[in-house]
This record gives structure tokens, sequence and C-alpha cells, in this order.
């Protein structure tokens, strides 16, 4: 009964992603006297907080939000630290993070701590179903994972929360690379959401903590309406992209020069290009100064 309600509470999450929209901007900002002087940003993650794919040196999203919300809040010097690695699953940017002084350091005097998680463990995950023979197959695999998933995060937000009980986290959401070659494969999108409900439930079950979603912009790119989206469906299905052999796959990623998704980069079909981690910042910095109180207040 336990997998049964968990598998529910998964469905439940899910239909909120899809109805969840862009919170509003604080009505007002801090007022300058009750600012602190200096807020300590520190990434924490995978590829996405490594910046790969990012061409301008600016680490992703991490140095991007600190120069954004300079902007907003002059009288504020906003510092970071990124420990982003590329590959990373959930377990393994723990381990990371504990056997790295500085980084547990940095964690202790965060204000804020940005987190991108998820991502590699659903492509293990997906890679496990290599010999998948349909989508429900696949599904079945993704299902069945999530539980293990679901501890890991726990275990990884639990340490953080343990070195520093007062900092604001914000979990980013994965997106969906190959949706503009595979727009007919139902099953990506159901994979990737079920990540994210995951991300989205820890962060309803804690304090200070909030859910950045990045699936709806990065996942469809420039095609965001819904006529877009269906031609894209249309020449998926004639170009027999349902399949669910590997083989299709492999071409998209290692196709050269050229991406169908604006805001991926050609370097590989999979990581956000500049424009990409722009995106991802500005869906960042509306969910941080909704929520300013509890990392910019003295």
């Amino acid at each position: 009964m336990g997998k049964y309600y968990f598998k529910i509470g998964l469905i439940l999450m899910s239909l909120m992603l899809t109805m969840q929209g862009s919170p509003a901007l604080a009505a007002e900002d801090i007022p300058r006297a009750d600012r602190k002087k200096t807020v300590r940003i520190v990434a924490v993650g995978d590829s996405l907080t490594e910046g790969v794919g990012d061409t301008t040196n600016q680490q992703g999203y991490t140095k991007r939000i600190a120069r954004s919300l300079k902007k907003q809040f002059k009288t504020t010097k906003f510092k970071t630290a990124n420990y982003g690695k590329a590959g990373d699953r959930s377990d393994q940017i723990l381990q990371r993070v504990q056997l790295n002084t500085a980084a547990v350091k940095d964690i202790k005097r965060a204000d804020v701590v940005l987190l991108t998680v998820g991502g590699n463990d659903l492509q293990q995950t997906l890679f496990s179903a290599i010999f998948a023979q349909s989508k429900s197959q696949i599904n079945h695999k993704v299902a069945k994972s999530l539980p293990a998933y679901s501890n890991k995060l726990t275990k990884l937000v639990k340490y953080i929360r343990k070195k520093n009980a007062e900092a604001s986290i914000f979990i980013l959401g994965n997106y969906n690379p190959l949706y503009v070659y595979f727009a007919n494969r139902t099953d990506l999108n159901i994979a990737v959401k079920q990540y994210n409900a995951v991300n989205l439930a820890k962060a309803a079950l804690e304090t200070n903590m909030y859910y950045v979603s990045t699936f709806k912009r990065l996942t469809y790119g420039q095609y965001q309406t819904t006529a877009a989206r269906a031609k894209l469906v249309k020449v998926a299905k004639s170009a027999n992209r349902g399949s669910v052999k590997n083989k299709l796959v492999e071409e998209a990623l290692t196709e050269k020069d050229h991406e169908k998704n604006a805001y991926i980069t050609t370097l590989d079909h999979y990581h956000p290009n500049d424009k990409g981690y722009d995106a991802m910042t500005k869906l960042l910095k509306i969910k941080m100064v909704a929520h300013q109180e509890g990392w910019l207040q003295k």
C-alpha cells in the first residue's frame, strides 16, 4: 500500500507542476535599511550548476543570478560559490560536498543555497531501460525508481539543513532536451515530470525551500504554443520518432552544428546555451524576489 500511495502522491504533484504559474514579484522590496549588506549564494549540483554549455564564463545561472539581483538591490553585495559537477547523481553530489571542506564552510555561511539535482538520476534510470520495447515499460521503470531517488534527495537536503538551518534553498526542476525531436514520445516528458514532482514535494515539505520550474521554457524552447507543439508532433510521427530505439536518440544527440531548440546548446544537444541559462536565471529570480524576506532581510 505504501508504494501505491507514493505513486498517487506523485501524480498529484505532477498535476500541480502543470498548473502552477510563475509567482508574482513581491509587492514591495525590503527597505534598504533592512537589507543585509552582503548575501552569500552557494550553488550545489550537477552540470546545470557547473554551467555546461555556457560560453560567457558565468557558471551557468550562478553568476547570472548574482548580477541580476545586484541590479535590483544595488546596496547589497552578492558573493557566489559554485560546487557543480557534470554527471553527478544526487548521492554523488552529497558525497562530494561532504568531502569538500570549502563547500561545507560555504554552506554554513550561505544565505541562499541553489540546487540542481535529479537529471543524472533520471538519465541512469532511462539507460537501464535500454532494452525496453514499449513506452509503458519505460514508464514502469521510471516509476519504480522514484522512491529511491526521493530518499537520496531527502538525505542531500537533510545534510544541507544540518549545516545551515536558516538559508533559503531554491531547487530548480529539470527539462526534456529531446522533446523537439521526439514530441510524440510522451513517456520522456512523463519521466521528467515525475522526477520534478519529487523535487517539488521535497520543497513543499521543507521550511524556507522553494521549487523553480524550468520545464516549460527549456523543454518546449521557442515552441511555447499548443499549435507549434502540435506541428512538432506531426513531424515526429512522420519521421517514425515514436520509436523507443536508442539509435534515433543517438542521431539527435550527435547532429552537428544544428539544434531545433533555441535554448539548448549545439555542443551536446542536451545542456542549456547562453539563452537557456538566461531563461533559467529569470525564472529563478522571480522566485527569489518573491521570497526575499528569507535571504535579504537582516
